[in-house]
């Protein structure tokens, strides 16, 4: 449909509205940051259109064109937006650097301004009407989960633990309260979680794998009203795990770089 592959699986949800008028502002929002993304349009009430993939789109030039649909599908131009809103991580490496080299090139090319958002931060917005502590947590491969705790009364949210890599067993020991926990990583533990912890682990397993655009946009929606943006520049992925290519910490020697390359000296 898109060219960004069958495996893809595209889900396209519109509001039944359409597209906001008059003074209302809309965010385009864009989230690679896990094995699945999505892109969305959103305004102060509502989603106007979303795309989801439940595999994150690897090039720039796929991302785009669902920007391209979802637009379209709205009845919106690039013109028409209030601004961009990007999910920073953690997650892949490459997908990473798409959505936010996508969304700074967007920004660049319309002149709009252009804010950053956690996955974390994107979660606990999802679960908007939880109050008390709130853990979203996401798959990270290798038996391990990306996982930060917040706070959250009302309107008020603030960070208490912040974002880290760890396996599920010793994030249940940093628990000390009725937490809600959120995320990718809920499918995979969720019942490791309830059956360690008990009451004290709600888990809510119905939040959008891959639709967090949506919850991006509505975070970066109140970060562009009530705050000067940052600059494009300024925004960096979130990672937490280290990459798995390091460089050497040494130089190679001769014969560590003649293995390395597969060369010998000549025959004499």
């Amino acid at each position: 449909m898109c060219g960004v592959g069958v495996k893809s699986c595209v889900v396209i949800l519109r509001a039944a509205s359409g597209a906001s008028g008059g003074t209302q502002v809309i965010i385009l929002g864009l989230d690679t940051a896990g094995q699945s993304g999505s892109v969305a349009l959103v305004d102060e009430t509502q989603i106007l259109a979303s795309f989801y993939l439940r595999q994150a789109p690897t090039l720039s030039s796929h991302l785009l064109r669902i920007v391209d649909i979802v637009c379209g599908q709205a009845g919106c131009r690039l013109d028409d937006l209030g601004g961009l809103a990007v999910g920073l991580g953690p997650g892949g490496f490459t997908s990473l650097r798409v959505g936010l080299a996508t969304a700074q090139g967007l920004a660049m090319a319309t002149g709009k301004p252009l804010v950053g958002c956690s996955a974390f931060e994107a979660l606990v917005a999802f679960a908007e009407g939880w109050n008390g502590a709130i853990c979203p947590v996401l798959e990270a491969r290798r038996g391990e989960v990306y996982a930060a705790f917040y706070q959250r009364q009302g309107a008020a949210m603030h960070e208490t633990t912040p974002g880290m890599v760890t396996t599920p067993d010793t994030l249940c020991t940093l628990v000390t309260e009725r937490t809600l926990f959120v995320g990718s990583g809920v499918r995979p533990y969720g019942a490791l979680l309830t059956a360690t912890l008990g009451a004290q682990a709600v888990c809510l397993e119905s939040a959008p794998e891959g639709g967090l655009a949506a919850s991006v946009a509505r975070v970066g929606h109140g970060r562009l009203c009530v705050s000067t943006p940052v600059a494009w520049p300024a925004l960096k992925p979130l990672y937490i795990r280290a990459a798995d290519a390091r460089l050497p910490r040494h130089g190679m020697t001769a014969a560590e770089d003649t293995q390395t390359h597969g060369t010998s000296k000549p025959r004499e």
